[in-house]
């Protein structure tokens, strides 16, 4: 059986390198050394569940809670707060400033 060509740069010089825990064959690349499967699943969370995560987290709801009421795992959560994060303002502008004490 010939081994499939690594994705990363097309080196022939792969060898079996276990199972991943969904029971798929792992290669590694002898040429670059990246561990690889093929066809690996593509997980997509729905824009509906996106929208569902974004109404619970106005509902003062725990990081948890959320992830076990949508279903969505917490790594997935976490890229989703920061890029929530990066579209919303942060900074706070005073206009006037702090009383004095007398």
């Amino acid at each position: 059986m010939k081994s499939p060509p690594c994705p990363a740069c097309g080196g022939v010089y792969t060898v079996k390198n276990g199972h991943a825990h969904t029971g798929r064959q792992r290669y590694l690349c002898r040429v670059c050394g990246r561990p690889f499967t093929l066809h690996p699943p593509q997980h997509r969370i729905s824009s509906e569940t996106e929208a569902l995560v974004d109404r619970l987290l106005s509902e003062r709801i725990s990081h948890r809670g959320i992830c076990r009421v949508t279903g969505v795992s917490r790594s997935w959560f976490r890229l989703h707060l920061m890029k929530l994060g990066k579209t919303v303002q942060h900074s706070f502008q005073h206009d006037d400033e702090p009383a004095k004490k007398a």
